[in-house]
């Protein structure tokens, strides 16, 4: 694929992305084995000759690959001719950080990618947002699975987790629906089993999903006990309380400071080698610009083949591009070009 034909997929998946239409089109739903248990995937094939496969891995979100923001993403990518395979994971989607959360994608990856009736080539491209971002880069840290890969691009990621999650405890104004995720994998290694508590993180976390304020939390908040709730609360609203929780689970290491470290993509950046494409909101209110700069700096410094596009048209891992200025929209394309000219087969 020439650089022209690469602007042109670009300039129509952004327009692609203005679509309101979230409704899910005809899709093949496929089934992938992974150890003891099965993922399913949509398959969105395109209207003409596939021009390549592209696997979309969703964030921290219930809905996951039907996410109707997601919906939107994958419609795109298809529509300008990309095979797409969005596979829902479950543990992701029930906001349980683990080691399993990358081991998914890997065989996921590994499958998909052996499957020569939407994957010819026997490789495919990453487009993954947020937390799946930095998982999927970490997954390509692994040799065998970077065999498989052309291309990667990850919106709003992480090059430090520990670093991510102590910015969201300390600081009130971020995002709440990210902290509430973090406190609910983590908090435990500092307290202890709570089930009535992590029921209210939990339903917390959904009602700001489904933008329900309070409407699944509060019956089950007025049947807490009263220590429960004030932990809530201060859980919630108190930063020092967070941070002193958070030392907690710093300190207690074991398999939490090993997980932290295992998510961390700078632990694992000197075993990528595939073109990276590295895009961030400006104002994300999650995780901060500088660690996809981070990140960028560090694959520069070992000649891996990346591109960084920090740009104020998103916020938080976002795959909603608005077009309310358009001296940003150069960047943009360019930036989307360089991973449609790597994802597309070059035997076209």
């Amino acid at each position: 694929m020439n650089r022209f034909k690469a602007w042109f997929q670009s300039i129509n998946f952004l327009l692609g992305l203005q679509s309101d239409d979230e409704t899910l089109p005809y899709v093949t739903e496929i089934q992938i084995p992974i150890r003891k248990r099965v993922l399913k995937a949509d398959c969105y094939a395109p209207k003409s000759k596939s021009l390549g496969t592209i696997v979309t891995i969703n964030g921290l979100a219930p809905l996951g690959n039907r996410d109707p923001r997601f919906i939107i993403v994958n419609k795109s990518l298809s529509k300008i001719g990309y095979t797409v395979v969005s596979p829902f994971y479950d543990e992701i989607c029930d906001y349980k950080i683990s080691l399993r959360n990358i081991e998914d994608i890997k065989d996921s990856i590994l499958f998909i990618s052996n499957q020569k009736e939407i994957c010819p080539t026997g490789k495919v491209s990453i487009f993954a947002p947020s937390f799946s971002g930095s998982l999927s880069l970490v997954a390509a840290s692994d040799k065998k699975i970077a065999e498989k890969i052309n291309c990667i691009c990850a919106i709003g990621a992480f090059a430090k987790v520990d670093d991510v999650i102590e910015n969201l405890f300390a600081n009130q104004s971020l995002d709440e629906y990210g902290r509430m995720i973090l406190l609910l994998n983590f908090l435990p290694i500092s307290i202890g089993e709570n089930e009535s508590l992590f029921k209210a993180l939990k339903l917390a976390i959904l009602d700001n999903y489904y933008k329900t304020k309070d409407l699944r939390l509060e019956p089950h908040y007025q049947k807490m006990k009263k220590a429960d709730r004030n932990i809530f609360d201060q859980l919630k609203n108190d930063t020092e309380f967070r941070i002193k929780h958070w030392k907690n689970v710093v300190k207690n290491g074991g398999k939490s400071r090993d997980l932290i470290t295992a998510l961390s993509v700078t632990n694992h950046i000197h075993s990528l080698n595939l073109p990276i494409l590295l895009i961030h909101g400006l104002k994300d209110d999650v995780v901060p610009a500088y660690e996809s700069s981070m990140l960028y700096e560090k694959l520069i410094q070992i000649g891996v083949e990346s591109k960084l596009c920090i740009t104020t048209l998103i916020s938080h891992g976002d795959t909603g591009f608005g077009f309310n200025t358009l001296l940003e929209l150069p960047k943009l394309i360019s930036s989307f070009s360089f991973f449609f000219l790597k994802a597309a087969d070059q035997r076209q």
